[in-house]
């Protein structure tokens, strides 16, 4: 079956099947995982594979595309369901084996459950190139359940918002695996963050990674502010043990921030971010008042592009 870059008949039953009304509060322990000490940094391009994998568990993988292939180096996330599994975002060149990579990790993990391949669902953290080049390799693809558009009307339509972005719908991977979906615009209009009631992992694209918080033109100033605000109140209601980003643009020592797609990351610092860095860039972006300054914090860059141009780095 062909399915569009948006989604069709079969998608639309998806969607209906995968929301459901349950509360956010946490019903059992949060599965514990680990993260990677090191992430390859462009360091040693003869020898770093184009995907680095990482299992933070057994349902959870973290894959980032090497800083040799593209500056920008994203991280993409898949996670796994006994009824579907999810990739978050698909990299940032169009001729990379992401597809191949993918696949491999969704048959290893459907056999080692006992199952059939389970299908596979493509969704964004948001709209921008370096996060969507490579959906074209999923399109039409017969283990490919679903290739979510990009457009604002798209996301809202998949996911079932009904007050964007206000309500937060819920997307069901089988098994118990839910996922609390939150819009976040301010970065990107269709901005997403996705909470993982399994893991307690808060998913937040690149509204909060640590590295250059762009934003875009002046109207998106309230609208970043607000959006941090939703996931601050979210963390608060919410038992959160990481915020992952997409992206790492600091060094191991604070207030280090690297130049933007800078090739090479000596001493790169670590993924995750503590719940309490949503706090710090609400209270940061408010201290500012209506107008956004540029500023580096100690892990994260408050980054007006009309303000201070793609490559300021202080």
């Amino acid at each position: 079956m062909t399915l569009l870059p948006y989604f069709a008949g079969a998608a639309l039953a998806l969607a209906a099947a995968a929301l459901s009304p349950e509360p956010t509060a946490q019903a059992k322990a949060l599965t514990p995982g680990t993260l990677s000490a090191q992430w390859n940094a462009g360091n040693d391009c003869a020898n770093e594979p184009e995907f680095q994998i990482h299992a933070y568990n057994e349902d959870l993988f973290i894959l980032r595309q090497s800083k040799c292939k593209t500056g920008e180096a994203p991280f993409l996330y898949l996670l796994m369901g006994t009824e579907r599994a999810l990739l978050l975002d698909t990299g940032a060149t169009t001729d990379s084996s992401v597809r191949i990579v993918v696949g491999r990790l969704v048959a290893r993990w459907s056999a080692a459950q006992g199952l059939p391949t389970v299908p596979l669902v493509v969704a964004h953290t948001h709209a921008h190139g370096d996060h969507t080049a490579g959906d074209a390799q999923f399109i039409g693809d017969a283990g490919v359940q679903a290739v979510v558009g990009t457009s604002l009307s798209a996301v809202q339509q998949f996911f079932g918002f009904q007050n964007w972005p206000i309500d937060q719908p819920t997307f069901d991977l089988g098994g118990g695996r839910i996922l609390d979906v939150l819009a976040i615009p301010g970065h990107q209009a269709a901005s997403l963050a996705f909470y993982d009631r399994d893991t307690g992992i808060l998913l937040t694209g690149d509204s909060v990674y640590p590295g250059h918080l762009f934003i875009p033109q002046p109207a998106e100033f309230a609208t970043f502010k607000e959006s941090t605000k939703r996931l601050v109140d979210f963390a608060a209601a919410n038992e959160v043990s990481h915020v992952l980003g997409t992206h790492i643009e600091y060094s191991d020592t604070p207030f280090q921030p690297y130049p933007w797609a800078t090739s090479v990351h000596p001493a790169e610092r670590k993924l995750e971010l503590n719940p309490d860095v949503l706090r710090r860039i609400y209270v940061g972006a408010s201290q500012m008042g209506t107008t956004a300054q540029c500023q580096i914090f100690s892990d994260f860059v408050i980054h007006p592009l009309y303000a201070c141009g793609i490559k300021w780095n202080g």
